[in-house]
Parts: C-alpha cells; sequence; structure tokens
C-alpha cells in the first residue's frame, strides 16, 4: 500500500538562498509555485505526494530544488542520461509533477521533509 502526504504548509531548509530560479524549468511550463523566504526556511503551500520508489532517466541537465517549485532555490544538477531514483511522486499547486529524489519525509510531523530534494518532472524520460 502506498502511503499519501499532503501538506499545506512545508518548510524547507534554504541552502543556497542567492540561488534563486525564477523561469519556469521547461519551456511551455507554468511556474511551479511560490515560496517565500523568512529567515533561511522557505515555505511552500499545498504538495501532494505519494511513494513512487522508481528510477527515471535525465533527458537534459537537470537542477535539483530544495522544494517543488522552479522559485525553490538550485543546490546542484544532475547530468543528462543519469538514472536517478524517485522516491516520491509529488503534485504542487500549480498542478506540475515534482520527484523527491534523497532525503526522506518526516512521518511523525506531517508535511516535513528533512534534507529533501527535487526535481522537476519534465526531466524524466
Amino acid at each position: 500500500m502506498k502511503k499519501t502526504k499532503t501538506w499545506t504548509a512545508l518548510a524547507l531548509p534554504v541552502l543556497v538562498a542567492s540561488a534563486v530560479l525564477t523561469a519556469a524549468p521547461s519551456a511551455g511550463a507554468a511556474s511551479a509555485g511560490t515560496l517565500a523566504e523568512s529567515g533561511g526556511v522557505s515555505t511552500q503551500a499545498a504538495l501532494t505526494c505519494k511513494g513512487y520508489g522508481r528510477g527515471g532517466v535525465t533527458n537534459a541537465r537537470t537542477p535539483v530544488h530544495t522544494g517543488a517549485s522552479a522559485s525553490a532555490s538550485v543546490t546542484s544538477h544532475i547530468a543528462a542520461g543519469r538514472t536517478v531514483h524517485l522516491y516520491y511522486e509529488c503534485i504542487n499547486s500549480a498542478g506540475n509533477v515534482w520527484y523527491e529524489i534523497t532525503g526522506y519525509l518526516d512521518t511523525d510531523a506531517p508535511g516535513t521533509p528533512s534534507r529533501a530534494r527535487f526535481i522537476y518532472g519534465g526531466y524524466i524520460k
């Protein structure tokens, strides 16, 4: 049975506050939500995730974000053609698909990923 988590206030640590992606992750995609920064913590509205547990291959150089939003800080990139493990499939408030690729989701404090990192679904084949 897959676990589904729904968040209304998601707090994520901001590791690279100066690196904020403002454009949509791929042509034709809408901006993936709004992040407000306060004291080194980003808060994101409505994010629904379900266990996914599959592998995927990146189709282009893929930015890794601190949250499921194009405006979340980018911490690194994954080269095109690399296989990544997709632990959770998440839908943000804009309806865009994002995958949680590292970190974990805290079951004791629903809606609180710890050191979680996300990639936009449009970058997966």
